[in-house]
């Protein structure tokens, strides 16, 4: 659910979904920001990435993490997926970190390997086989600066495309407590004759249970002939056969796209995989299921689940009151935006909801107080609404004027 200022908010039902339309919504996305790390592991700087979520600077929340493998070809676009999947509640917002390459087939690949093809040709790779020194940049220098830095949770998703992707199964396979979650596009599993897959089986043998989750896909690259297939195939399979208990996965293949296309289908299948079931319920009116404690007892499965705090978002329970409120349930409305301000004491949003609310009743002392609050945080935090919040406080100025003549 998107943030929703309380302004001339329009509330419909249709099929049993609430819509919520309103004015002047800030829709620009965030801009990553770069920065240079020096890494002594690497013997090198390297260019990163990072796109915080919308209005993160102007909040105090903490967020789980995405690192990303080729940092600039493909942060824009996971983050606009982020964004849309977020505004539809299916997942949280995140802080993306991608990673700029400099030797791409170095830091990727796990061992070195000079190709030998059917033709008896062999191409080398010099430089190939750096992939655990790139992971222990990640873990020792990228993750504690990210985590200096920034408002994390302890929750963290790594992402990658082609080598990218074999990278994550690696990293699973080796050092499986580094991330939560793994997303591998397209994996390069035919690496040095598919030794990743055979790796794998020993791992998953060893590990009769292992709460993470991985999703991972395939595009229209060939037929089981084909190594990168055949290492897709082979991967599915001893997940099929092998998966330790509380490992969730799920893969896809894509026959319509190609390598390079294909990311953008993979990174939206693969962020719903991680987050399913973050939805909340509703019923047959749009309604959260169970009402306000059955928004409050999803929220805390979830906590417990994805291991940091998770609280029932503002703009939600915005639109819960604004539900009520639209079936003259305006009593009911009230205790919602109340939660809300107790959830988010520092949101002039909150107050503003609960001013209407308020007035809407027709307890003006107390909407002109909760609207006098709003415009005093807006004021201070240069609210993008403040003038709609300073409209409300004179409109019920106005109305507890008249009412005493």
């Amino acid at each position: 659910m998107r943030f929703i200022p309380c302004r001339r908010v329009f509330v419909t039902l249709a099929l049993g979904l609430l819509t919520i339309v309103a004015a002047a919504q800030d829709i620009t996305p965030p801009v990553p920001q770069k920065f240079n790390l020096h890494s002594n592991i690497l013997n090198e700087d390297r260019l990163i990435w990072v796109r915080t979520p919308r209005g993160y600077d102007q909040g105090t929340s903490s967020f789980p993490v995405l690192y990303l493998t080729d940092g600039p070809d493909h942060i824009n676009e996971i983050g606009s997926t982020i964004d849309f999947l977020v505004e539809n509640g299916r997942m949280p917002p995140l802080i993306v970190v991608g990673i700029g390459n400099t030797d791409r087939t170095r830091d990727l690949t796990p061992t070195h390997w000079d190709q030998r093809h059917t033709d008896g040709t062999i191409e080398t790779n010099p430089t190939s086989g750096g992939g655990d020194r790139f992971i222990d940049f990640i873990q020792k220098e990228l993750i504690p600066e990210i985590e200096t830095h920034y408002r994390t949770a302890r929750y963290r998703v790594f992402a990658g495309h082609s080598y990218g992707g074999l990278l994550a199964i690696h990293i699973l396979i080796t050092r499986p407590d580094m991330f939560n979650a793994y997303i591998a596009v397209s994996p390069s599993l035919q690496w040095d004759d598919l030794r990743t897959v055979r790796q794998a089986k020993d791992f998953f043998a060893a590990h009769s249970e292992l709460d993470k989750t991985l999703f991972f896909s395939l595009a229209n690259e060939g037929d089981t002939l084909n190594p990168i297939c055949d290492g897709f195939q082979q991967f599915q399979k001893l997940l099929k056969t092998r998966a330790p208990k509380d490992f969730r996965w799920d893969s896809a293949r894509y026959h319509d796209e190609d390598h390079g296309s294909t990311v953008l289908r993979a990174h939206y299948a693969g962020l719903r995989t991680v987050f399913a079931g973050w939805q909340f319920q509703q019923d047959d009116t749009g309604l959260p299921v169970g009402g306000l404690g059955g928004l409050e007892n999803h929220y805390r499965k979830l906590s417990d689940r994805y291991g940091y705090p998770v609280p029932v978002p503002e703009s939600l329970l915005n639109d819960f009151g604004y539900a009520l409120m639209a079936r003259k349930k305006v009593d009911e409305a009230i205790a919602i935006f109340r939660r809300n301000v107790e959830l988010y004491p520092g949101s002039a949003n909150v107050y503003d909801c609960l001013g209407q609310a308020y007035e809407s009743s027709g307890k003006l002392d107390l909407a002109m107080a909760n609207f006098q609050k709003a415009v005093d945080i807006g004021t201070k935090a240069a609210d993008l609404h403040l003038d709609t919040y300073d409209d409300h406080l004179k409109r019920v100025t106005a109305a507890k004027a008249a009412k005493k003549k």
